[in-house]
């Protein structure tokens, strides 16, 4: 494919933003807009943040975040009577290292939620949201017209690895180191080599498979949804083995929430990553209650990249990685093309 100029990058994100927009607001969807620095910046075990700090008029510092998702504030929304589904195109920011072809440390993320919106019916949105933009955008992955695969997590290790997915099982690295998972090491615990069979052996039929809905994940997997069961309602689309997003029927119990906020940083103690902050008006507004809902994170970079039929976000990005690098100075920047700055 011939490299797009700056401004055809601009015309084909300006043009899904559009078709986004449209999608939801012809479902009675409200577009909102949350802060970018947070108290907290996300529930996650494994990932790093940006920190920064406001100083007020009388030199105090107050320590904040760069926000890895929208997810807690679009929550304090949802606990609101009156506000029952609500999207926001955001801008999102992840430290510790993400560059690679469908890694960036800044990029946009399209979260959306719905009071009282069934697990499967979220799922079936989300592929109805792919459908209505790959047909705007006239992407050759609307024409080819194929369905989605879908598999739980204790079918795609059985049927993709020939393993028995038991949760905590302390023998699964064990395991699937005799089913060829090479990347496997001794003493590796149960999260570690949950992920390494991801990575190594399921991931790589999911680009073969082409498109794939993966669902009900262990409980120990659950983040912020809900266990009911003993299965976690949380989802992942692949698209030609492309994480395409994270949607989960949401945990919406105060105390459940605070427990899992407890448990991460325990987790996160152990590892030495620095403590996260806790952001009490989001637990006040659980408190409140908040109704069942559902909702979804999607890369909306890399699902620009993919309906372009591009291999990496680079190509997408009017300001590409090495741009970005070389204007931090930094060393591993080979061939740095000033223009991108």
């Amino acid at each position: 494919m011939e490299a797009m100029t700056r401004r055809r990058k601009l015309e084909k994100r300006s043009k899904l933003y559009h078709e986004i927009r449209s999608f939801f607001t012809g479902r009675g969807y409200l577009e909102v807009e949350t802060p970018l620095v947070v108290p907290c910046p996300g529930a996650e075990v494994h990932l790093e943040y940006f920190s920064t700090e406001w100083k007020d008029h009388y030199a105090n510092l107050h320590p904040g975040w760069l926000r890895s998702s929208p997810e807690l504030h679009i929550k304090k929304l949802l606990a609101e009577p009156d506000i029952d589904r609500v999207f926001e195109l955001a801008k999102c920011f992840r430290n510790g290292g993400e560059y690679s072809p469908w890694h960036h440390p800044e990029f946009m993320m399209l979260e959306w939620y719905q009071k009282a919106q069934p697990f499967r019916g979220m799922i079936e949105e989300t592929i109805a949201l792919l459908e209505h933009t790959a047909l705007a955008m006239d992407s050759v992955w609307a024409k080819e017209k194929k369905d989605f695969t879908w598999l739980t997590l204790e079918e795609a290790f059985q049927e993709l690895v020939g393993l028995t997915l038991v949760d905590q099982d302390p023998e699964l690295g064990a395991k699937a180191k005799a089913q060829g998972v090479y990347s496997i090491q001794p003493g590796d615990d149960f999260e570690t080599s949950f992920f390494k069979v991801l990575l190594e052996k399921i991931e790589p039929e999911f680009q073969r498979m082409e498109r794939v809905v993966l669902y009900d994940y262990p409980p120990s997997q659950a983040a912020l949804a809900k266990v009911e069961g003993k299965v976690a309602k949380r989802f992942e689309l692949y698209v030609s083995g492309v994480e395409l997003c994270n949607g989960f029927y949401e945990l919406t119990d105060e105390g459940e929430n605070r427990k899992r906020f407890a448990d991460i940083a325990a987790q996160r103690a152990l590892l030495g990553k620095p403590p996260l902050g806790l952001d009490e008006a989001f637990f006040a507004a659980l408190g409140r209650g908040l109704p069942d809902c559902s909702g979804n994170a999607l890369g909306v970079d890399r699902w620009l990249a993919l309906l372009l039929g591009e291999k990496s976000l680079d190509a997408v990005l009017p300001f590409q990685r090495n741009g970005y690098l070389a204007s931090w100075g930094t060393s591993c920047v080979v061939s740095p093309n000033p223009s991108l700055l």
